[in-house]
C-alpha cells in the first residue's frame, strides 16, 4: 500500500522509499533493500496516534498539520502518515511528540507557540498546589514547634511544683527536647515521598517506551509478508505459487492444522480438543502464521539454509527448523491429495492436440535423481552411489499425464537401484488400468511385466542386432521423443524448487518424501505446458 505525508505541499511517500531501496548503495555496494545494507533511509513515515490510546496527542497532530475538509478540521484515516522531516528529532519522542517543522502554511509558527503556551499554563495549577503544600508543611512545623515549647514549659513548672511540695522526691535529670525527633521523621517522610514520586515518573516513561516498541514490533510482524510479497512476480519467485490470492487461500486451509505444542525441543502437530482453552500455551510467537508459511515455502523454492532463514526472519536456527517441519507435515497432509491418478475420462478430456493420435496413452514415466550429502556409513555410501551421476543420490519415479500434471511420485530410493527395480517395487504398474498405454525411455525393460497386466509399453526401438536403424525405427524414435520430452519438462519444473535441485542435507533426508510430495502438488498449480 502506498503512503504519502499528510502535511500540505509535502510529497514524501512510500514511492520514493521503495525507489531508494531499489538502488545500489554507494557505501556498501549492495542493494539497499537487502538486509546487509545498514544505511539509514532519507526519511521515515509515522502513523497518527490512535483514538483509543492517545486521543489528545492525535488531536494535537491534527491541529498542527492544519488540513481542512471543507469548513471542518480534516480527520486522518488509518493510512495517514507524517514524515520525519516535520519532527525536531526526526521522529516523535517523549520530549517532542508532535510535528512542528515545515508544516506548509504561514501561521504554523504561531500555532506551535500558542500550543506550547497553552501547555505551560495548564501546568501552572500543579505548581501552585506544590507551593501551597510547602506552605502548609511550614505552618505545621511552626505549630509543632509551639506545642513542643509549651510542653517543655508545662513539664518544667510541674517539676518545680513537685520539688516545692515534696522535698523527699529525687530530682529527675532534664530530658532532651522531642522536637528534633519530629523534624527528623518529617524530613524522612518528605524524602520518601520525593523518592516515590521520581520512581513513579521513571516507571511511567519506561511503560510509554515499551508501548511504542510493542506497537512498532507488532506493525513489523504484521506487514512483514506484505513487504516481501508485493506483486505476483514476487510471490512466484519466493514461494513458487502463481498469485497472492492462491497464497492466502492455501494459508487459510493449512494454518488450522498447525498447532505447535512445544515439549522440550520437539515440535508436535496436534489438533486442539474442544475442552482445552483456545489461548496458546507456551512462549509468545516470534512470527505470524503467514510469515511461518512463507518461510516454509521460501526454503522449498529457494533452497535456503536454516541459518540464512533465521537471519532473514530474526529468529534462532532451532526455531526455524521446528517451524519448517511443523508446516511441512501440515502442508503434506493437505496437498498430497492433489497428486493422484485421474479417471480415463478426465485424461481423455484434458489431452492436448499433439497426443490425440495416441488415444490409449495413460501416462509418461521417467526416473530422476536427487543429490545428497555423502553419508558417513560406508554401506549407505555404496548403496546411494550413482554411476550415472558420479555422486551419492536418491532416485524417484515421476509419472505425468498428457496434460503435464504430475499424477504419481514414488517414495525415494537409494541411487544404486535400477529404473526397472524401482518401478516394480513402488507398485505403479498395479495402479494403471488395463488396456492402457504408458510411454517410457528404452532403459525401462518392462515389456513382460506390462504384458502380464494387459498394459502397452511404448518405448523407442533399440539397435541391438543391427548395424544401423531402419527408416521406420528412426521415425518411431522421433515420434516418441517428441512426446516423451514432456516428462523431462515436468521434472525440470519440479526442480525449480531448489531444495530438490541442490544437494540435500542428511538431516533432511528423513522428510524427503514429504518435501517431494509438497513440491509436486505446488507444481500442479502451474498452467499446463501445452495449452492447446
Amino acid at each position: 500500500m502506498a503512503y504519502t505525508c499528510a502535511v500540505n505541499n509535502c510529497s514524501q511517500g512510500s514511492y520514493w522509499l521503495n525507489k531508494w531501496k531499489s538502488q545500489l548503495c554507494e557505501t556498501c555496494g549492495c542493494l539497499r533493500k537487502d538486509r546487509r545494507c545498514k544505511c539509514e533511509p532519507p526519511f521515515r513515515l509515522f502513523p497518527f496516534p490512535t483514538k483509543i490510546r492517545k486521543p489528545e496527542l492525535r488531536q494535537k497532530w491534527k491541529q498542527l498539520v492544519g488540513r481542512k475538509d471543507g469548513s471542518k478540521l480534516w480527520s486522518p484515516s488509518k493510512d495517514s502518515r507524517v514524515c520525519s522531516k516535520h519532527f525536531i528529532e526526526g521522529e516523535p519522542t517523549l520530549k517532542n511528540p508532535v510535528p512542528t517543522e515545515n508544516l506548509g502554511y504561514t501561521e504554523a509558527c504561531k500555532r506551535v507557540k500558542r500550543m506550547a503556551l497553552f501547555e505551560a499554563t495548564s501546568v501552572k495549577p500543579c505548581r501552585k498546589r506544590i507551593k501551597l503544600a510547602e506552605e502548609s508543611t511550614k505552618r505545621n512545623q511552626k505549630r509543632l514547634d509551639f506545642e513542643a515549647v509549651s510542653m517543655n514549659s508545662d513539664m518544667e513548672s510541674a517539676r518545680i511544683e513537685t520539688e516545692s511540695t515534696d522535698p523527699e522526691v529525687e530530682t529527675l535529670p532534664k530530658s532532651q527536647t522531642t522536637v528534633p525527633v519530629i523534624f527528623t521523621l518529617l524530613a524522612m517522610f518528605i524524602g520518601l515521598f520525593n523518592y516515590i514520586y521520581e520512581q513513579s515518573n521513571k516507571i511511567a516513561k519506561l511503560q510509554a517506551e515499551i508501548e511504542i516498541l510493542k506497537h512498532e514490533n507488532k506493525k513489523f510482524r504484521k506487514n512483514f509478508t506484505d513487504k516481501i510479497l508485493k506483486t505476483n512476480d514476487d510471490v512466484n519467485f519466493y514461494t513458487g505459487l502463481g498469485s497472492r490470492s492462491l497464497f492466502d487461500k492455501l494459508h487459510s486451509v493449512i494454518s488450522p492444522l498447525v498447532n505447535r505444542r512445544w515439549i522440550g525441543v520437539v515440535s508436535v502437530v496436534k489438533k486442539v480438543r474442544n475442552f482445552r482453552p483456545k489461548t496458546r500455551l507456551g512462549p509468545a510467537r516470534k512470527l505470524t502464521s503467514k510469515s511461518e508459511f512463507m518461510m516454509m515455502l521460501m526454503k522449498l523454492r529457494l533452497g535456503l539454509l536454516n541459518k540464512d532463514l533465521a537471519k532473514r526472519f530474526n529468529i534462532s536456527e532451532s526455531l526455524c527448523s521446528k517451524v519448517f517441519f511443523a508446516w511441512l507435515r501440515a502442508s503434506f497432509s493437505v496437498l498430497r491429495s492433489l497428486v493422484y491418478i485421474p479417471d480415463e475420462e478426465a485424461l481423455i478430456g484434458s489431452k492436448p492436440e499433439r497426443f490425440r493420435d495416441l488415444p490409449d496413452l495413460h501416462s509418461i514415466i521417467d526416473c530422476t535423481e536427487l543429490f545428497i550429502e555423502t553419508p558417513k556409513d560406508l554401506f549407505l555410501q555404496s548403496q546411494s552411489w550413482s554411476d550415472y551421476k558420479h555422486h551419492n543420490t536418491l532416485k524417484i519415479l515421476v509419472a505425468c499425464s498428457p496434460n503435464s500434471s504430475i499424477i504419481y511420485v514414488s517414495p525415494a530410493y537409494l541411487g544404486r537401484v535400477s529404473d526397472k527395480a524401482l518401478t516394480l517395487d513402488c507398485g505403479y504398474l498395479d495402479k494403471i488400468p488395463s488396456n492402457c498405454m504408458i510411454m517410457a525411455d528404452k532403459g525401462f525393460n518392462l515389456s513382460d511385466e506390462c504384458a502380464d497386466r494387459c498394459i502397452t509399453l511404448y518405448v523407442p526401438p533399440g539397435k541391438r542386432g543391427h548395424s544401423q536403424m531402419t527408416s521406420a525405427a528412426v521415425g518411431k524414435t522421433k515420434r516418441i521423443a517428441n512426446r516423451r520430452i514432456l516428462i523431462e519438462q515436468v521434472i525440470r519444473r519440479l526442480k525449480t524448487f531448489r531444495i530438490l535441485a541442490n544437494e540435500i542435507q542428511i538431516s533432511t533426508c528423513g522428510h524427503i518424501d514429504e518435501i517431494i510430495g509438497v513440491c509436486a502438488a505446488l507444481s500442479n498449480f502451474k498452467p499446463p505446458i501445452y495449452k492447446s
